[in-house]
């Protein structure tokens, strides 16, 4: 397989769906489903920036479900790190009653949400430069890193790296073994 670069298969800044922290969750779900239609990316997540367009954080699927289910905070803190097991999530769930009733509280909690209250701040291991090796960024995600890896150029944030994409080109890489054996 050719060595291929981050920048290579970066999402750039300006191609991703972008949103200010004053937006409310319901805002990002709007915008991703814009993006969905007009066929861009399949984004899920969206990035967060100011308004001269400064990148802030993410909101992604795991922000959005724990959004909506505030009980997340008190098991786990705001980051869940290592291995969880089984008996530990079902325990957590009942005492916690996690997802009890989310028809009655999805809409409540969800439409009264910013953005602010949502997003991640990425951690440090969570950027990547441009110029890194895809093997770095997979390496990064199969290690437990919140998803998608913010790009940098220096300390400019430059794009977006998803863990699907990069899983994409080892599909294909895998694929095209198939024929040379």
């Amino acid at each position: 397989m050719k060595k291929k670069f981050v920048k290579d298969l970066m999402i750039p800044i300006s191609n991703y769906v972008t949103v200010k922290k004053t937006a409310t969750l319901i805002d990002v779900l709007k915008a991703l489903e814009l993006a969905r239609q007009e066929n861009t990316h399949a984004h899920r997540d969206a990035i967060v920036v100011d308004d001269s367009g400064a990148f802030l954080g993410k909101v992604t699927m795991i922000d959005v479900f724990r959004a909506l289910e505030p009980n997340y905070k008190k098991i786990v803190g705001d980051r869940s790190t290592g291995t969880l097991t089984k008996d530990f999530v079902m325990k957590a769930v009942k005492e916690f009653n996690l997802w009890m009733a989310p028809e009655q509280n999805i809409c409540k909690r969800g439409s009264s949400k910013t953005v602010s209250e949502v997003m991640h701040a990425p951690e440090n291991v969570e950027f990547i430069q441009e110029n890194d090796t895809l093997e770095k960024a997979l390496n990064l995600y199969v290690m437990g890193v919140h998803q998608p890896l913010i790009v940098k150029n220096g300390e400019t944030v430059t794009g977006v790296l998803r863990f699907g994409d990069i899983f994409e080109v080892v599909r294909k890489a895998l694929l095209s073994c198939d024929n040379d054996l």
